[in-house]
């Protein structure tokens, strides 16, 4: 008896430290990803327009992937390839089939996301824009307070820029929303980085960002009252579509998408956008970060995605609209010996 009962304490302690000790889990490697569709309104399945925006489609997207979830920023190469990045250095990769299925889905690490001497702020990717005739692509990194460029295989990092004018930003108030004009500008959008004015720090740069000629000027974005900016894509028409998100009690998330002319930027002036649609409940919402444009029989498709923050009571949620553009503003000219013309 005297011999067991070291065994028996032994064993119970095994058992205790087995229900209430760490655990480690193992990490689910897959690639497929669920796609579960939704509805704009349960309260109201017939609706469709929500301002500028007719709803098309809507999904909640799932995968036992242990990396899958915290997208922060949405691009789509051609009019079918969707491509993702999370604050946590993941890239996510897929297509939407006619059918409206999941095709050639992957989930892989960002290029430059772990290694020697890196560490979370090396991961923590939030923007993301595209350039259709080089193929590159451009990252944003909130924290580390820079912007990267990868190769179009997406398996090479081209270039690296730190960007000196966040000196004395806090860690989690860089960069959030990057996107590439028509004419190879480049605007930079902070989610809380406030000047003097109340305005969120925005800057434009002359060229690629990562390239030492091109220089960056400093205006201000005047989001909509309580709203941030955290995503941003450039239209057709040259003008930006820009995501702005809030967070409130008690509703919870809503999102409005607002238009902004690049020709009214200008150095150190603070402007606003004009607010086209607002997703709000019941509308089907959640923590929107992710957006990007496509197009389809003519028409302008823009497409949403949420940030789930890797929690159970969040969802990553991909939401497809048609977009009613509004009227560009004629620009104005003046000619010599004439008053102010519009064109």
């Amino acid at each position: 008896m005297r011999e067991r009962l070291p065994r028996i304490a032994l064993l119970l302690l095994l058992m205790v430290a087995a229900v209430g000790g760490h655990r480690v889990y193992s990490r689910n490697y897959s690639q497929q990803i669920e796609l579960v569709p939704l509805e704009l309104d349960e309260t109201d399945p017939k609706r469709k327009k929500v301002g500028a925006l007719t709803f098309l489609n809507a999904w909640e997207l799932r995968s036992d992937n242990s990396d899958f979830g915290g997208i922060s920023a949405l691009a789509v190469i051609g009019d079918s390839r969707f491509l993702a990045v999370s604050d946590a250095g993941t890239l996510i990769g897929f297509t939407l089939g006619k059918s409206d299925r999941m095709e050639d889905s992957f989930i892989a690490v960002l290029p430059g996301a772990y290694g020697e001497n890196v560490d979370y702020r090396d991961r923590d990717s939030e923007g993301m824009t595209y350039d259709a005739t080089s193929g590159q692509i451009w990252i944003s990194y909130e924290a580390r307070h820079a912007v990267r460029r990868l190769s179009p295989s997406l398996g090479r990092i081209d270039g690296t820029k730190r960007l000196t004018f966040t000196k004395g930003w806090k860690a989690n108030g860089g960069i959030e929303a990057i996107a590439r004009l028509r004419d190879g500008r480049f605007v930079l959008f902070s989610e809380t980085h406030q000047r003097a004015d109340g305005s969120n720090s925005a800057y434009i740069y002359s060229g690629d960002p990562i390239e030492a000629g091109s220089q960056p000027k400093q205006f201000g974005y005047r989001a909509p009252e309580g709203y941030r900016p955290t995503d941003a894509t450039t239209l057709p028409d040259g003008r930006l579509l820009i995501l702005n998100r809030r967070i409130g009690l008690p509703d919870g998330f809503s999102a409005k998408l607002a238009l902004l002319d690049p020709v009214a930027i200008a150095a150190d002036k603070a402007i606003a956008p004009q607010v086209i649609a607002t997703l709000a409940s019941p509308l089907l919402v959640d923590n929107m970060e992710g957006l990007a444009i496509t197009h389809e029989d003519g028409r302008i498709i823009v497409w949403m995605i949420s940030d789930n923050n890797f929690t159970a009571l969040q969802r990553t949620i991909l939401m497809q609209f048609a977009l009613d553009l509004p009227n560009k503003k004629p620009e104005a000219e003046t000619a010599p010996g004439f008053e102010t013309l519009t064109k």
